[in-house]
């Protein structure tokens, strides 16, 4: 009787690029998966975290879809220091099971597919509650996930003509106008400062570093009337602005709850009004006026990583893209 062998598919950054999988078809499968969320059909148990040192952290992300058929886990680190070192400071894999055996069929880098799904989600959010007429998008931070923002969201809101920039390292910032100039048919200006995005912003983007347990350096008083105010990490803000919010809405808030982590600039968790999936499946609503402050806080689900990881699992398969490489013979 001959042996039984199993394979597994490995594909590094490059190959997850080459799929060739479009930044709208990633919001698509962002917007399948909130569908899929407020139905409640789904299981993303809260994200366990390691923390080693002040400005890292590790996190474990298991999820299934069984409307997508998709079920896997992301294995992601966080190092913001990386950057003297003049490596990625995200790192991690996924790993893709057979829904029926369990067996593992993929083996993949993350770092590509979690900033495209991170822009993703916020492509969603802001279609739900943004003005959609905002002409002007701020975005504070100049480097990969201002990049992926910016491309998704011009998309949504089709009538932005200005996007301004500030980051603190000035060779980030031109060299973000200069690259994003060629790709976005609208005007991009440096700021001299996070105020200056912030105060002067109809959509503003805060895409820093981690800034968890240091002061807020983004306030309150610099919102305008009927901002819509998308953070890509947590922490940053002033709390006030968060619990003042006319709507504060999260990606999950059972994650989100389980994963806040009080200190002397947040002392509690701010009031929910909704999670973005209730908003996307019409359970409540999104923005109803032109003068409401939203503020929108996603702490990041592996449903998506794992969605979007399966597609580009199966374009992979068809495209011959990647490495066949044993895993089990008996």
């Amino acid at each position: 009787m001959k042996n039984k062998k199993m394979e597994i598919l490995y594909l590094t950054r490059k190959d997850v690029i080459d799929t060739g999988i479009t930044h709208t078809v990633a919001v698509d499968t962002a917007e399948k998966v909130f569908t899929e969320h407020g139905k409640r059909n789904y299981q993303n148990p809260p994200k366990p975290g390691l923390y080693l040192h002040s400005d890292t952290y590790l996190n474990a992300m298991p999820a299934y879809l069984p409307g997508l058929n998709a079920v896997g886990i992301k294995w992601v680190s966080v190092f913001s220091s990386n950057a003297k070192l003049n490596i990625p400071a995200i790192m991690g894999v996924i790993i893709l099971s057979d829904l029926n055996t369990g067996q593992p069929i993929a083996f993949m880098d993350c770092a590509y597919i979690t900033a495209q799904r991170t822009a993703a989600a916020s492509a969603v959010a802001a279609k739900y509650l943004a003005n959609l007429d905002s002409k002007v998008l701020g975005i504070v931070g100049a480097g990969e996930q201002a990049r992926f923002h910016l491309i998704v969201l011009k998309d949504i809101l089709k009538q932005v003509e200005l996007v301004k920039i500030y980051d603190k390292n000035e060779n980030a910032t031109r060299k973000f106008i200069d690259t994003m100039g060629q790709i976005i048919s609208c005007k991009i200006i440096d700021s001299p400062s996070a105020e200056a995005v912030i105060r002067e912003s109809d959509v503003v983007v805060t895409a820093t570093g981690n800034l968890l347990g240091k002061p807020p350096i983004f306030l309150e008083e610099w919102l305008k009337e009927g901002v819509y105010v998308l953070p890509v990490h947590n922490y940053g803000w002033e709390f006030s602005a968060l619990e003042n919010a006319d709507k504060f809405v999260v990606d999950d808030w059972k994650q989100y709850s389980t994963n806040f982590r009080t200190d002397e600039y947040n002392p509690h968790l701010p009031p929910l009004y909704a999670e973005l999936s209730e908003i996307v499946t019409g359970k409540k609503k999104g923005r109803e006026t032109k003068v409401e402050k939203i503020v929108s806080m996603h702490e990041g689900m592996a449903l998506h990583d794992i969605a979007l990881a399966s597609l580009v699992f199966e374009v992979a398969k068809e495209k011959g893209i990647g490495i066949t490489l044993p895993f089990m013979e008996f």
